[in-house]
């Protein structure tokens, strides 16, 4: 598994904007380095003066004037770049971190997010600390160009000032690598707590009901400010230890200014620094001055911005930090076609046999299942049914791919070909998944079943399979009903079937459905089954009711992980 550096994942970010991202590069260069110019040409025109040159001291105050006009330009046109690039980056890293938790499987599919919390961290403040980063990098790489061309014109008037300049860049190198594990920890704590206040308010807001009904605000509440306590500290700490570093940096500079100042003391005194001298001398020291500052600020975010890949890493596949920032079509810009991409769906091939051999899916703890081995005919209704834990749901997500098991082995055939990566070919229109739990999205009931990838004759067709039919006609919009969030405002046995409904509407070759009929009445069921089977639909299917077993063409039966002899 490569493992990149933070500065190269951090540059390639860049990838989809890097015209705009060397643009503002160079126009923030034109920036800081203009006082420099600016210094010099002061300088020029003081001498002019001194030796009655008048004409010459007007040009140079003319080139001031528009040294200080490039410098303004070239900061206009870096700032409009430079947030350009901004939105570029946090797309590309935003869009592939949503693919690895969109995916169905395959080299590209993430472990799931932990929490609704956790994903507003990562996709917004940990994206966040790659962006400063970057914008670190920038000022230090042309902190690093002024330092050369400032220390070089210093040191010709004075090389002892020019030393005294230096020293601090030091210090606060190895002040910042010295707080190097503080920075981590407490960047890394802080993001846990914020992701922990984010989760319990977003839990908070869809179990609002559950809450009032039980009685439970008063709790609630007393829970929220304990979290909020603990994200108020490590803010806290973070914050300080951050501005800390770069009050320190700022104290370094001053420090650097007076020490510069008495090494030149000497040199004013004796009257060989003139009125020229010392005007690119204030030049010089401020623009050095720029150096220190930007030396603590990108060693500190570098330690910090590991923390946050190593905490984005996490969602993507393998934990590659390049698939952060792995190209991706994000079209974001005025000129680009915004319509809905294609979908990518595998070829689909019909089914004749589905054959599982030898399945096992293990846990640490022990729990899931082992050494389960049966076949799928087309056309056939297949239950699987057994007590609590005796890992139906395991059973069903191993064959389809997307266990998160540690310990797997087995192999599942297609038409007698094994499927090497199951997650990316069991998909519709080869396969379709029923979780337990569905979950819906606050949208229209059209939406949430053909999720913008379906023709209305195809929505028509599933509706009808799910037995939704009846519903359609009380619901006032229609199918352009809004369900509100996960389908608040929808019954359970509605949201199960508007779910099934997903399932079926690209007609898919084989139905895998967990424990359908939780949420379901046994005569809305057997019609479900019935609307199944006249579709010539093959069927694996969770279930515990006799309206299922007396359909079935093929009954397993597991305990503790499995097959019932």
């Amino acid at each position: 598994m490569s493992n990149p550096s933070v500065f190269r994942v951090a540059l390639r970010s860049t990838r989809h904007a890097r015209g705009r991202f060397i643009v503002a590069c160079v126009a923030f260069g034109v920036f800081l380095v203009g006082p420099l110019l600016t210094g010099w040409l002061i300088g020029r025109g003081y001498h002019a003066v001194q030796l009655g040159q008048r004409n010459q001291a007007l040009w140079f105050a003319g080139g001031v004037v528009g040294a200080e006009a490039m410098r303004m330009i070239g900061l206009y046109i870096g700032a409009v770049c430079w947030n350009q690039t901004i939105v570029h980056m946090e797309t590309l890293m935003r869009a592939n971190m949503l693919h690895a938790q969109m995916a169905s499987g395959g080299p590209l599919a993430g472990a799931p997010v932990g929490s609704a919390g956790q994903s507003i961290t990562h996709f917004r403040d940990d994206v966040d600390d790659v962006v400063q980063l970057v914008d670190g990098l920038i000022d230090l790489s042309i902190s690093a160009v002024l330092l050369v061309f400032s220390g070089a014109l210093l040191a010709s008037m004075n090389t002892a000032a020019a030393l005294a300049i230096v020293a601090p860049l030091l210090v606060v190198a190895v002040v910042t690598r010295i707080l190097d594990t503080k920075i981590k920890q407490y960047r890394r704590q802080d993001r846990a707590a914020a992701a922990a206040v984010s989760g319990f308010v977003g839990d908070l807001m869809s179990a609002a009901t559950t809450v009032k009904v039980n009685d439970s605000v008063s709790p609630s509440i007393a829970r929220m400010a304990t979290i909020a306590e603990v994200r108020r500290r490590t803010a806290v700490r973070d914050r300080l230890l951050d501005e800390g570093i770069m009050t320190f940096g700022r104290g370094m500079v001053d420090v650097a200014f007076g020490c510069a100042l008495l090494a030149a003391a000497g040199s004013i005194a004796r009257g060989s620094f003139g009125v020229a001298q010392i005007a690119v001398y204030v030049a010089v020291l401020g623009t050095m001055g720029f150096v220190p500052r930007m030396i603590g600020r990108v060693i500190a975010r570098r330690k910090q911005t590991g923390i946050a890949l190593e905490r984005m890493s996490a969602l993507v596949a393998d934990t590659d930090r390049d698939h952060l920032v792995r190209a991706h079509r994000i079209p974001i810009d005025d000129g680009d076609d915004r319509s809905r991409p294609p979908v990518r769906r595998p070829q689909r091939v019909p089914l004749a046999v589905l054959r599982v051999d030898r399945l096992s899916a293990r846990y640490p703890g022990g729990a899931g299942v082992s050494d389960i081995s049966f076949a799928v005919q087309r056309g056939s209704f297949t239950v699987i049914t057994g007590p609590i834990g005796s890992g139906k749901t395991t059973l069903l997500r191993a064959m389809l791919g997307l266990t998160a098991a540690t310990e797997q082995s087995g192999t599942v055939a297609w038409n007698g070909v094994v499927l090497d990566d199951r997650a990316a070919f069991l998909i519709p229109p080869n396969a379709a998944y029923l979780p337990q739990v569905p979950q819906l999205i606050s949208d229209s009931l059209a939406d949430n079943v053909a999720l913008g990838a379906s023709t209305d004759e195809q929505l028509r067709i599933a509706l009808e399979l799910a037995e939704l039919d009846d519903d359609l006609e009380v619901f006032a919009g229609g199918t352009a009903t809004m369900i509100g969030p996960r389908g608040l405002r929808l019954s359970g046995g509605q949201r199960q079937r508007v779910a099934t409904a997903r399932a079926l509407v690209h007609a898919p070759e084989l139905v895998v459905l967990d424990d359908l009929s939780s949420a379901l009445d046994v005569e809305t069921e057997s019609r479900l089954w019935d609307n199944l089977a006249n579709a010539g639909m093959t069927v694996i299917a969770v279930s515990h009711r006799a309206v299922a077993f007396n359909r079935a063409t093929t009954v397993l039966r597991l305990t503790d992980g499995r097959l019932a002899v």
